[in-house]
């Protein structure tokens, strides 16, 4: 044997006796996953000699011993959607304005132009289009993407038909308007959220009720705050609670976004937490589905678990779906649509796949209500528009308690006093002097501290100068730096959201209603998601450009160029909020009524001590 061999064969013979060792100590790494299938493929099959991958939740079902469910429908390739009376013609763009109503009629559709180097397979599939609120889309070239993978229900010829997703944040809909827009024809609402019984969206059975009502094909979903995969469980039973009598003909999609639970947990247990969600209602005859970010799905959660069932992903301001490489039948692709009958932006999404053909009826054995024709719709203007508030901001760097004489009660409806460091102390004085006058008002904590301890200083301040005094309008932490300066500002990365959480923490601890107030896209880019659902927000705006921070605002700023000032409307009822619940310190209005209450007189005639605890 040459040199070269015999050295060859020692490192091969050394190489294989330190594979045990290894092994040993890579099994002993924290963290460390056999399998994750988040980015491969799975459209390739075994060969005969391949041994199938190991499975987590193979374990993990036997251990709570369950069954998968049995209850979802078989998936054929070829789908008949439902017939239809009256047809909406709409052009091959994503969006359109002007509608054409045709009685009886079948959508036509084109095939795909697609110019490509590459294999395109073609389903031959027949779809018959049979809902009135089904508007099917041709794909155009160029202009809106090709679902390259197949499934079953999947419109042929790269159709799709549009839907929205809502919430309490679109406050009143009207339906029958979202109805006859011709823009909507299927509706995601939300049932509501976390594991306690008492967190139903307040507009759910609402809009189930109405949406169906006017004939819209719905679905439900519910957002998880789950942080363990026993909080998962927890949130399918409230879920199922709340949703239990209503019939819908779109999956039940857990909202599987929070950043908390997947900033911090493993993979494993992130996807353990969506199986046991979904084979929870799975198992009680619902079929599911899972909702959530295209770079979430594709690098946090195991591939296999959502190859499951019906796949919702979220992905803005992109010309097609990139993050998320497996299959997915509906892109939520804009935050900022706008919708009749709807006052506020709504989220626009993209749906290929004909569920109500799929998926039938949900849960198996509900029945479907029928829709009510016509649908009158409440006769409140409520209904279609939100009431809003003007505001003025008195800024005690560059005013005085002698302003409050002058105070325009015409034109404004209420006043946020703000103050930084400097002027905290006058807080009190101004609070009084606008109490004294009738005007309602709120403060605003102007932020120009970086460290923590000159932080707390100031928050005694403020707190000496609110107690004993009442504020019918928020307490808001406010950062008055655009994003791009907030370094030329002293903060450092993630430094004005630690402040942040430090000031609301402290004065949520005393009821007090907080919020944080910043430009658009620093609250995008600047503040940590759980700070921002925690707390009420202000958002201000520079400019005319779409809304970055998408989330719910209760005031919103924006700049005018005409006036060079900002016009500031508030479309929350703070003043009714606050006193009801007993913010701010305000006396809850229940606990004022049962102080009103007569009280039972004992046959001394003296006032007897109330059951309160019974009476609860």
């Amino acid at each position: 044997m040459s040199l070269a061999k015999k050295i060859m064969s020692f490192i091969l013979a050394t190489g294989m006796t330190m594979i045990p060792v290894l092994s040993s100590a890579a099994y002993a790494t924290e963290n460390l996953y056999v399998y994750d299938t988040t980015i491969q493929e799975k459209s390739k099959d075994l060969s005969e000699d391949e041994e199938e991958p190991f499975n987590v939740f193979d374990i993990y079902d036997a251990y709570h011993e369950i069954v998968a469910s049995n209850q979802r429908p078989v998936l054929t390739s070829t789908t008949t959607t439902k017939a239809t009376t009256t047809k909406t013609t709409v052009s091959t763009t994503k969006k359109t304005s002007s509608t054409t109503t045709k009685p009886t009629s079948t959508v036509t559709t084109k095939p795909l132009t697609k110019t490509t180097t590459s294999t395109t397979t073609t389903t031959t599939t027949t779809t018959t289009t049979t809902s009135a609120a089904t508007t099917t889309q041709t794909t155009a070239a160029a202009t809106f993407p090709l679902v390259s993978t197949t499934q079953a229900g999947q419109f042929e010829n790269g159709k799709y038909i549009n839907g929205i997703d809502v919430s309490q944040w679109q406050y009143k809909i009207d339906w029958q308007a979202v109805k006859n827009s011709g823009q909507v024809d299927f509706a995601i609402i939300k049932a509501g959220w976390g594991k306690l019984y008492e967190q139903v969206d307040p507009f759910f059975h609402e809009n189930m009720q109405q949406a169906q009502a006017a004939g819209m094909d719905v679905g439900v979903y519910w957002f998880s705050y789950a942080k363990s995969v026993e909080d998962a469980k927890q949130e399918a039973l409230v879920c199922m609670e709340t949703i239990k009598d209503y019939s819908f003909n779109y999956p039940v999609y857990f909202d599987f976004e929070y950043q908390w639970a997947l900033n911090n947990l493993s993979t494993a247990t992130l996807s353990e937490m969506i199986e046991v969600f979904c084979t929870t209602l799975e198992e009680n005859g619902y079929k599911t589905g899972v909702y959530g970010s295209g770079s979430d799905f594709e690098y946090r959660i195991y591939r296999h678990v959502l190859e499951k069932r019906p796949v919702w992903v979220a992905e803005y301001d992109r010309p097609t779906v990139t993050w998320y490489t497996g299959t997915h039948g509906i892109w939520q692709y804009s935050p900022r649509g706008r919708i009749d009958g709807i006052s506020t932006d709504v989220d626009l999404n993209y749906c290929y796949v004909d569920y109500p053909s799929v998926v039938g009826v949900n849960p198996v054995n509900g029945k479907i209500p029928a829709a009510t024709t016509p649908v009158v719709p409440p006769v409140s203007s409520e209904t279609t528009t939100t009431q809003t508030w003007n505001c003025s901001i008195i800024d005690l760097s560059t005013t005085s308690v002698d302003m409050w004489n002058s105070f325009d009660k015409d034109t404004y409806d209420f006043a946020m006093i703000m103050a930084d460091s400097e002027n905290l102390g006058n807080i009190g004085e101004n609070i009084d002097k606008a109490h004294s006058l009738g005007i309602d008002c709120g403060v605003i904590y102007d932020c120009k501290v970086t460290e923590l301890e000159k932080l707390k200083s100031d928050i005694a301040v403020l707190d000496g100068q609110l107690t004993g005094r009442l504020l019918e309008y928020p307490l808001y932490f406010n950062v008055s730096a655009k994003n791009s300066e907030f370094e030329k500002c002293g903060f450092e990365k993630n430094n004005a959201a630690y402040l942040a959480t430090e000031f609301c923490s402290y004065f949520e601890a005393k009821k007090y209603y907080v919020g944080i107030r910043a430009e658009d896209k620093a609250l995008e880019y600047r503040f940590n998601y759980d700070i921002i659902l925690r707390s009420d927000v202000w958002q201000v705006k520079y400019n005319n450009d779409p809304n970055l921070y998408t989330g719910n605002c209760g005031i919103r700023s924006r700049y005018n160029a005409e006036t060079d000032g900002f016009d500031i409307v508030c479309v929350t009822d703070y003043p009714e909020i606050i006193k009801r619940v007993g913010l701010n310190g305000y006396t809850p209005a229940e606990q004022i009524a049962e102080n009103n209450e007569p009280q039972v007189q004992n046959e001394d005639n003296q006032p007897a001590t109330q059951p309160t605890e019974e009476k609860r």
